[in-house]
């Protein structure tokens, strides 16, 4: 999940045009921050050239506008600190170790895969796997739902299952996901962004489960 708040905002646009947005809500993502409402605007992080911090004011500026949130001290300190460091990539936050066994099961977004495919040799984007460590399956309509009881026979028992779905009243509810999820014995951990139309839920096997498939696969 991202970083949120709500507080005054003033933004200025490279073309000198100023705006002003009364406690909006303000979003710190893994690639960019999000502005909502009278002083709407969207900063790429890798275009963030400044971070400062005057009192309770910090100001970010990038060739995008210039935005000031206004803040309390505390939360301006922890803000700025944020803003300044590095953005996290979107391979970190969903937990691939290098050389992970990864499936990729109908997984269309393709700075994910690219990103899957950087980490680690041992992607595999086939109709079938065994012994992953970590399974991506894409979930579109109900229908895909049975590509997550696939992926839990496929994953090792301490592995994981991300479920990437399309956000809003496009794609599956993120309950339906946890609906099926229970109704397997799995147990979700873990929710990411994937991109502006994607979102991922993260599922695993409860430990006490693990340990009893592992036992099977032992014998």
């Amino acid at each position: 999940m991202g970083y949120e708040t709500k507080c005054d905002v003033r933004v200025v646009d490279a073309d000198g045009r100023v705006r002003r947005g009364a406690n909006a809500t303000v979003l710190l993502e893994t690639d960019e921050l999000i502005v909502r409402g009278d002083a709407r605007v969207r900063l790429p992080r890798v275009d963030i050239r400044e971070v400062t911090r005057r009192g309770a004011a910090v100001t970010v500026a990038s060739s995008v506008a210039r935005v000031t949130l206004t803040l309390d001290a505390v939360a301006a300190e922890k803000w700025q600190q944020r803003l300044s460091e590095p953005p996290k990539l979107l391979i970190d936050k969903l937990d691939v170790k290098a050389g992970a066994r990864v499936w990729a099961l109908r997984v269309t977004d393709e700075s994910l895969l690219a990103q899957l495919a950087d980490r680690t040799p041992n992607l595999s984007a086939g109709r079938s796997a065994a012994k992953v460590d970590v399974a991506f399956v894409q979930v579109t309509r109900a229908a895909d739902l049975t590509r997550i009881a696939t992926a839990s026979k496929a994953i090792v028992p301490d592995g994981a299952i991300w479920v990437v779905h399309p956000k809003g009243p496009a794609g599956l509810a993120d309950t339906t996901i946890f609906a099926e999820a229970k109704r397997l014995g799995l147990t979700y951990t873990k929710v990411a962004r994937i991109s502006d139309a994607e979102s991922a839920e993260k599922l695993v096997w409860p430990r006490a489960a693990r340990a009893a498939r592992a036992a099977r696969r032992a014998t």
